[in-house]
C-alpha cells in the first residue's frame, strides 16, 4: 500500500502557508498594540515630559523601583523600565486616570514609603492641555 510517498508531503505546502499566515498575523497584532512609546519617535512632547521627570521629581521611587537613573538612561532593554513609559503614556495622553495610573504601578512595583510623593510629582508636572495621540 506504500506508493512510495511521504504520508506528509502533501500536507507540508499548507503547513508553510498557514505558518506564514500565523507570522504575518502575529506581526500585525504586535505593531497595533505596540504602546505610544515605543510605536512614535515623534512623540516629542511626552518625550520631553519624560526626561523631566528625574529634575523635577529628584528621587523617583515607587515600589522596590528607583526609576531617576532609568530614566536618564533612558534604559529600554529593563522590562521594568519599558513598563513604567508603557502606562505613563497613557496617563499622558488621557488614555488611563490618575487612579488607574497609580493602581496600575504599585500592582507592577509594589507598595512603598515613596509612592506618595513620587506620584504626587508625575502628576503635578502633567501638562494641563497635553493631546491625546502622539
Amino acid at each position: 500500500m506504500n506508493s512510495g510517498r511521504s504520508w506528509n508531503a502533501p500536507r507540508a505546502p499548507m503547513l508553510i502557508a498557514g505558518r506564514a499566515a500565523l507570522v504575518v498575523l502575529g506581526a500585525t497584532f504586535v505593531v497595533a498594540c505596540a504602546p505610544d512609546a515605543v510605536r512614535s519617535n515623534q512623540a516629542t512632547g511626552f518625550n520631553a515630559y519624560l526626561k523631566q521627570l528625574p529634575s523635577s521629581c529628584k528621587r523617583l521611587q515607587i515600589g522596590s523601583q528607583d526609576l531617576t537613573e532609568q530614566i536618564m538612561m533612558n534604559d529600554m532593554g529593563n522590562n521594568n523600565y519599558n513598563y513604567f513609559v508603557d502606562v505613563t503614556s497613557r496617563l499622558y495622553y488621557n488614555r488611563i486616570s490618575e487612579a488607574s495610573y497609580r493602581q496600575a504601578l504599585v500592582g507592577f512595583f509594589g507598595a512603598g514609603t515613596g509612592n506618595d510623593a513620587a506620584f504626587d510629582c508625575i502628576f503635578r508636572t502633567l501638562p494641563p492641555n497635553r493631546p491625546n495621540a502622539p
